[in-house]
């Protein structure tokens, strides 16, 4: 009789499994965790936001300060002229506390709302509008941010990624570079339902200031007729496409009875302001 080994039926150590289907299951199991913490947590970030008044907030970014980098009195000018029309506006989006302005020259074409209470206006943005009323979308649309405080769940969102991303894999992990595009797409998509919310904000201070929607899409219309699409990169990485929001203002606009009539010209004070990087 010849003699034939075979392995025992049971072994504790031993698998009879593929170690390629472990590690996929191993795989499964960490990203499902992954995507429940971050769920989760992302609900709890919202929570806590919802209960941090503006006074408080003011009071924990009152050390970051953001340079301008402007220093001629053509310059402040435009700041100031920026900082009155942001006060005026701030009275129809029922923000009662102070928004503070910063323009920094820029060939960017951009602004954004910082946790705190500043709004950072790139001068890069004056190539773009062309009438008062454009330049106060674009400041009404950051006040919607404020009054819907997406600055602060945005920046929550932020750290809970980076914390759960560390905790699970360490920061140079190849599993933190597999799920990293993922995760850029699941932020990526929440900015762009807050750029809508913010939009439909802005369309309702514009009309609650000047009385109509006239010049609610111009600077769109001129981002989405830019000839260089590199200088804007950073503007397109989370904000919808400029065709997209057009016709979604547009539709907005006729459901809500809004008027379209003549726009203010840019005033003079803002076409001083020198563009260029620091």
């Amino acid at each position: 009789m010849d003699y034939k080994p075979t392995r025992p039926e049971n072994n504790d150590n031993i698998t009879r499994d593929s170690p390629v289907k472990e590690a996929l299951v191993l795989l499964s199991g960490v990203l499902a965790f992954f995507l429940v913490a971050y769920c989760m947590l992302g609900f709890l970030v919202d929570w806590a936001i919802s209960r941090i008044s503006p006074k408080m907030e003011a009071a924990i970014f009152s050390g970051f300060q953001v340079p301008s980098g402007l220093g001629t009195p053509e310059d402040l000018s435009c700041q100031a002229s920026l900082q009155h029309l942001t006060n005026e506006l701030r009275k129809c989006c029922d923000i009662n506390y102070p928004v503070k302005i910063i323009v920094i020259p820029s060939d960017t074409a951009n602004a954004i709302a910082l946790a705190g209470g500043t709004i950072v206006v790139f001068s890069g943005i004056f190539d773009m509008v062309r009438s008062e009323n454009g330049i106060a979308f674009v400041l009404a649309h950051e006040l919607g941010h404020f009054k819907h405080r997406d600055h602060l769940r945005g920046m929550g969102r932020g750290i809970v990624l980076t914390a759960l991303s560390a905790l699970l894999t360490g920061s140079g992990s190849s599993i933190t570079q597999l799920t990293a595009p993922g995760i850029h797409l699941t932020q990526a998509r929440y900015s762009r339902q807050r750029e809508a919310m913010a939009d439909a904000q802005a369309l309702e201070t514009m009309a609650c200031y000047y009385g109509h929607a006239g010049g609610a899409t111009e600077f769109f219309q001129a981002m989405g007729a830019a000839d260089d699409p590199g200088r804007f990169m950073a503007y397109f990485a989370s904000h919808p496409e400029c065709e997209s929001r057009i016709a979604a203002l547009k539709k907005a606009i006729q459901e809500q009875h809004f008027d379209i009539r003549p726009v203010k010209p840019l005033p003079p004070e803002l076409k001083h302001l020198p563009s260029g990087k620091l």
